[in-house]
């Protein structure tokens, strides 16, 4: 994880997808303002979180590709491309998904989680090339203590409940889109010319026959929030940030309708 100045995440003002990335950018906005006020063990060139197993929302896909640019996104497309063989996570339910399946009281999907995912296909030099604009799953992977040092990240439970709360969040803010890995959410928006960019963002002829059928059924319908995972005991505490959430939601007219 990188610790530089945030910058503008989107060069695209014309794109229709703008009111949805601007509340995304807020929504980010807040998490980073809040996380960045604990001490954290997090450094630039820290990347043993950095695999390819990071999972997104579509509305975060397209905040990638409007960062990237028309002159970017092509790269960007065969990188993911060339990752398509490479172990990763890849969801068997969204967070919102999930805490429906709670309320009803069923049993989730079994998760498969690779041994050895592969680095992510984004890092160059120990660097994340699109760190202003990557996903929340990234952002959220936080920790007090080196990873390299104990072998895993170091999260209280205060913490981990507000990073659910913002994954259920931002999959209200895009529950018309869907959510899956990086590589197959990016390799979907680019194939189905929905990017955020004017321009050449649909896949020429050769392109998309380098995208197979099994690629486009690793995606997952987003879902609106039945039921907001927080305990009782970190409700009060939480509320704040509910709140502001919930305005910057409420901001956002244009993704409340299909």
């Amino acid at each position: 994880m990188q610790t530089n100045k945030r910058k503008g995440p989107m060069e695209t003002p014309n794109d229709h997808n703008r009111p949805a990335l601007d509340a995304l950018s807020r929504i980010y906005r807040l998490y980073d303002d809040y996380i960045n006020s604990f001490s954290l063990a997090c450094r630039k060139h820290c990347a043993d979180c950095c695999t390819i197993s990071v999972t997104l929302t579509s509305l975060e896909g397209r905040m990638i590709y409007a960062f990237a640019g028309p002159e970017k996104s092509e790269p960007l497309f065969y990188k993911m491309l060339e990752s398509t063989n490479m172990p990763r996570f890849q969801p068997a339910m969204t967070t919102n998904q999930y805490a429906r399946l709670c309320t009803e009281h069923r049993d989730p999907p079994e998760e498969q989680f690779p041994e050895k995912p592969g680095v992510c296909p984004l890092l160059e030099n120990d660097v994340c090339s699109i760190y202003p604009v990557r996903p929340f799953g990234c952002r959220s992977m936080v920790s007090s203590e080196p990873c390299r040092r104990t072998g895993s990240a170091h999260m209280d439970d205060f913490t981990l409940t507000v990073n659910t709360m913002f994954l259920q969040i931002i999959e209200q803010l895009d529950r018309h889109g869907f959510s899956g890995n990086l590589v197959d959410v990016l390799l979907k928006l680019r194939n189905s010319g929905d990017t955020s960019n004017s321009g050449d963002t649909i896949l020429n002829s050769s392109e998309l026959s380098m995208v197979s059928p099994e690629l486009r059924e690793l995606l997952l319908p987003n879902e609106p929030i039945t039921a907001l995972m927080i305990p009782q005991e970190h409700y009060r505490k939480i509320l704040p940030l509910l709140n502001t959430l919930n305005h910057i939601l409420n901001e956002a007219p244009a993704f409340s309708a299909p």
